[in-house]
C-alpha cells in the first residue's frame, strides 16, 4: 500500500495464495498483481514507503504497470472463485490481516471481501496467544522473517509461520492434562506430556464427540495474502473435534451441520460454518 490510511492510501500490489485447511496451496502459481499509480499518486507517500517500495521496484512497477484497480479486483475474485466457488466459505488469511480487510472494504475491493467469509484468519493473532501462553522457547523457535516487505514474499513467510503453530496445535490433545511444548534447535516441537486417567463420562451428560469430515478438497480453502502489508493471508489449521451434547438423533443431525459435518447435502445457512473443514 502507498501507506495505512484506507481513507486516502491505495493498494500498489496484490497476492493471492489459495491453501487447503492443511495449508497446502491449490495450485502452484497463486495471483499477482501491480495496480497500475501515476507519479503524482505516489508522491503522497511516507519515507519508509518510498525507501522500501523503491528498494524493492514496486514504485517502478507500478508506474509502469497498465493494470487498474478494477481489472485487478475482478481477475483476482475470478481467481477465488475457481476453486472456492462457494460464498462466505474462504477466509483472509495472514499477519494482521486486519488492515488488509480494511483495504479490501473499498470499491472495487469490496467484491472480494463479499465473496469470503466473515471471519479472519490471523496468524499474528496465534503469535500474541503464543507469546502469553507457551513457554518463551515455543516463540522463539518460530520462523525468521526476512521481512521484505513484498505481497508474495509476505505471504509465504505468513505460511511458513502458521504451519510451524499448526504442528504445536497438532501435538496437543483434548484430554485433560499437562503439556510442555519447546523446540530443539532446528525449530521442531518437542512436547513432553504429563497426563492423568480421563475421567469416567457421567451418564447424565451424554456428550459424543463429532469428529470433522476428513480430508481436504478445494473449496474448503484459505485465501492467503491479499495486499503487500505485511501479512496476510489466508488462512488454518485443522481443528479438534467438538464437544456437544445431543439427546435425540435429530438433535446429533443438526449438530453435525451446525459443525458442517459430512451429514449428506446440507443447503442451510450453516454450510460453510465450520471453514476449517472443507
Amino acid at each position: 500500500m502507498t501507506g495505512l490510511d484506507p481513507a486516502t492510501d491505495t493498494i500498489m500490489s496484490v497476492s493471492c495464495v489459495l491453501t487447503n485447511s492443511d495449508l497446502v496451496p491449490l495450485d502452484n502459481e497463486g495471483f499477482d498483481a501491480v495496480i497500475q499509480h501515476t507519479p503524482s499518486q505516489l508522491s503522497t507517500m511516507s519515507e519508509w514507503c518510498v525507501r522500501t517500495h523503491g528498494a524493492s521496484g514496486l514504485t517502478r512497477a507500478c508506474i509502469e504497470s497498465t493494470t487498474t484497480a478494477p481489472v485487478a479486483a475482478r481477475a483476482l475474485l475470478q481467481y477465488i472463485r475457481r476453486y472456492v466457488p462457494e460464498p462466505r466459505r474462504a477466509l483472509l488469511a495472514g499477519n494482521s490481516v486486519h488492515a488488509d480487510k480494511m483495504f479490501l472494504m473499498a470499491p472495487p475491493w469490496n467484491v472480494i471481501l463479499d465473496h469470503l467469509h466473515y471471519r479472519l484468519f490471523d496468524v499474528s493473532a496465534t503469535k500474541e496467544m503464543i507469546r502469553r501462553w507457551a513457554s518463551p522457547a515455543v516463540l522463539e523457535g518460530a520462523p525468521v522473517k526476512q521481512l521484505m516487505h513484498t505481497a508474495r514474499e509476505d505471504i509465504r513467510e505468513s505460511l511458513t509461520e502458521a504451519r510451524y503453530y499448526k504442528r504445536l496445535i497438532e501435538g496437543l490433545s483434548p484430554v485433560s492434562g499437562h503439556d510442555v511444548l519447546g523446540v530443539n534447535s532446528g525449530g521442531d516441537v518437542n512436547m513432553t506430556t504429563t497426563r492423568a486417567a480421563a475421567p469416567e463420562p457421567s451418564p447424565a451428560s451424554n456428550h459424543t464427540m463429532l469428529n470433522p469430515a476428513a480430508g481436504s478438497i478445494p473449496g474448503g480453502g484459505f485465501v492467503s495474502g491479499t495486499t503487500a502489508a505485511p501479512i496476510s493471508s489466508s488462512s488454518y489449521a485443522s481443528a479438534s473435534a467438538s464437544v456437544v451434547g445431543p439427546t435425540t438423533a435429530q438433535d446429533e443431525w443438526d449438530m453435525q451441520k451446525l459443525n458442517n459435518a459430512s451429514v449428506g447435502g446440507t443447503t442451510t445457512m450453516y454450510d460453510g460454518f465450520r471453514t476449517d473443514v472443507p
